[in-house]
């Protein structure tokens, strides 16, 4: 009886802890995904100024050596 209630508590603590857990990794994982996606965005706006740069930069050189 007394090993029986002992278990119980045990196993209800394990459940507890596992969905503390969990949820703590899954708060971690957004935050990661939220970062990553903020750092590709930046890339992405730096990429797209390079392009317009070296557009322009071909531009002015094909309009020079015609």
């Amino acid at each position: 009886m007394f090993e029986e209630r002992v278990m119980e508590k045990v196993k209800c603590e394990m459940v507890r802890v596992e969905h503390e857990m969990s949820k703590k990794l899954k708060e971690k994982v957004d935050l990661e995904i939220a970062r990553v996606a903020q750092e590709m965005k930046q890339k992405l706006k730096i990429a797209t100024v390079a392009m317009v740069v070296v557009g322009a930069i071909v531009g002015i050189w094909t309009s020079l050596t015609v």
